[in-house]
Parts: C-alpha cells; structure tokens; sequence
C-alpha cells in the first residue's frame, strides 16, 4: 500500500537550457516523426519572433513624463533604443513568462509525463488512486522545475544570485526525492522509479524514434535487447568522462554558451554514439546492429539541431 500524502512541497529545480530547446528543435528527416518535429520548429520560431515583437511593443508604448524623483523618465524614442539594445540579449525569463509561452510548455509537460511514465505506473501496480497521486506530485514537481529554470535562464542575473537558485534547486530536488520515496513506501518499488528516472533522456529518444526504426526492420529487438540498449545509452552519457550536458558546461548561465561549448558537446555525442554502437555488438546482430547505426545518426541529427536551437534563442539568430 503507497503511503499517500499531501505535502507541503518546495519549489525549485533545474531544466536543461538545451532540454527546453529541443523540444522546440527537429531536423528534417524522411521519418514522418521527425518531419512532424521539423513543423513544430518552424511554428516554435513563429511563436517566439511574435513573443518578441510584443515584449519590445511594452517597452515602447510610454510617453515622457517625470518621475517622484524630478527627474525625465525615458522617451518613447529612448525606450526604443534600449529596447533595440536589449534585444542583442533577449532576457528570456521575461520572454518564458508570458502566459502563450507558458501555457505551450505547461502541455507539453503535461503529455510527457502522461506518455513517459505510463509503463513506470503499470510495472509499479499503482492503483488508480496511487497513480493520481504520482501522476500529480510529477506534474507539481515539474512546473515549479520549470519556474526556476526560467529564472536562470535571465542573463542578467548576478553570479551570487545565480548559485543561489542553484543550490536551492538542489535541496528542493532532495526534497521531491524524498517525497516520492516516501510515497512508494516501498525499496524495491524506489529503485525502480528512480533507475527510470535516471533512464528517462535514452527512453523518451527510443520511444519517439528508435522503436518504430527497429520495429520496420527484419529484426525488431526483443524486450531485453530494448533494455540493455536503453541502459548502455544512459551509462554511457552519465561517464565519469563525459563533459556533461549543456547545465554542466555553463552553470546554467547563458552568457556562458560558446561556441567552444557548442562543439564540445557535439564532440561528446559524437564519441558516445560510437562507444554505444561499439558496445552494443555484444548482444545485438549485426542487422540490429546497422538499425541502430541508423537510429544513432537520427539523434544526433536532432541534438545538433536542439543545441543550434539553443544558440538562436539564447544568442540570438543571427549571431
């Protein structure tokens, strides 16, 4: 029996700059998923120029007049400027915050934990009270991630401010972890949740992409070989060798996305793609083998184009 209460929770974690990105970013490809991506990056890239167009309409749209102080508040003209100015570095936590952003990422949220745990529910034999219960403390726990990424994706924040978000997110993030454990009420049923967890990038990949590749081939993968692929995948990228996700390599600080970051971390799939496949002979056939060479080149397809997406909306399109 779960241990179902209603906590108090705290608020704060991080997203992944990148994570946010890709879920607007595709590239093309002749799979009908990745084409569907490819028309919602282009509808993302709409959404976001309309964003802007209205954030610099706000700063425009006041008169001269004087300020308690005596002194002349800023022009409509002068406004402008700054406006012009200010968009070299859009503060995306302003641009996040508007509701039409909001109320995008808020359904898209919402799906992927209705999608992404759904088998977690059924290997957990919740009942549907306790699946309520999880589904909901899932979807707390993920708005408020997404409330504080959205402070950190502020350029303007100072370096004291930005580890403090920081480090709260990580006592926040203990606090959820206990929550849940507590919920289960169950080792067994913990560690389940929490190897899905640490699994859920590599699943999230199979199940929109690698699934369907393999089940089109002569030789669809057993419910084994999907298991050990998923977690060779997510071994791989959690390497004590690897450089880290995009949140690793800028401390959350978008001033800090480089091209030298860019390149590093399409180094670094580049060589965990190959140490994947490489591993992978020890138990897939060799046609299983050329799937997913096939599967692997689709998602670095879609990495580099959720990491370019990155750079636009955090650098700008044109830089």
């Amino acid at each position: 029996m779960k241990n179902i209460v209603i906590p108090i929770l705290g608020a704060v974690s991080i997203v992944s700059i990148g994570a946010v990105a890709w879920l607007l970013a595709s590239p093309p490809s002749v799979d009908p998923r990745l084409v569907k991506l490819e028309s919602d990056l282009k509808e993302a890239r709409q959404t976001i120029a309309q964003l802007k167009a209205d954030l610099a309409k706000e700063s425009t749209r006041h008169t001269a007049n004087i300020t308690p102080g005596g002194n002349l508040a800023l022009s409509q003209t002068a406004n402008s400027t700054l406006a012009t100015t200010s968009s070299e570095k859009q503060n995306l936590s302003q641009l996040y915050s508007t509701p039409a952003m909001r109320a995008v990422i808020d359904q898209q949220q919402a799906a992927q934990i209705e999608v992404g745990y759904a088998q977690l529910f059924e290997q957990l034999r919740l009942t549907p009270e306790e699946r309520a219960h999880l589904k909901n403390l899932l979807t707390a726990r993920q708005k408020v991630f997404t409330d504080y990424n959205v402070q950190l994706l502020d350029p303007n924040l100072s370096p004291e401010r930005r580890q403090q978000l920081i480090e709260e997110a990580r006592n926040q993030h203990s606090v959820y972890e206990a929550t849940i454990k507590q919920f289960l009420n169950d080792e067994n049923d913990w560690n389940t949740f929490a190897h899905w967890e640490n699994t859920k990038t590599e699943r999230t990949q199979f199940n929109s992409v690698g699934r369907g590749l393999f089940e089109a081939s002569s030789e669809p993968l057993s419910q084994q070989q999907e298991q050990q692929l998923i977690d060779l995948m997510a071994e791989v990228r959690m390497s004590p060798s690897s450089v880290g996700g995009l949140n690793d390599q800028t401390g959350t600080d978008p001033n800090r996305l480089t091209d030298d970051v860019i390149a590093q971390q399409l180094q670094q799939i580049e060589t965990n793609n190959r140490i994947v496949a490489e591993r992978a002979q020890s138990f897939l056939t060799p046609a299983q083998q050329l799937t997913l060479q096939n599967y692997l080149t689709q998602t670095q397809t879609m990495a580099k184009s959720g990491i370019e997406m990155s750079k636009m909306i955090l650098r700008g399109a044109n830089k």
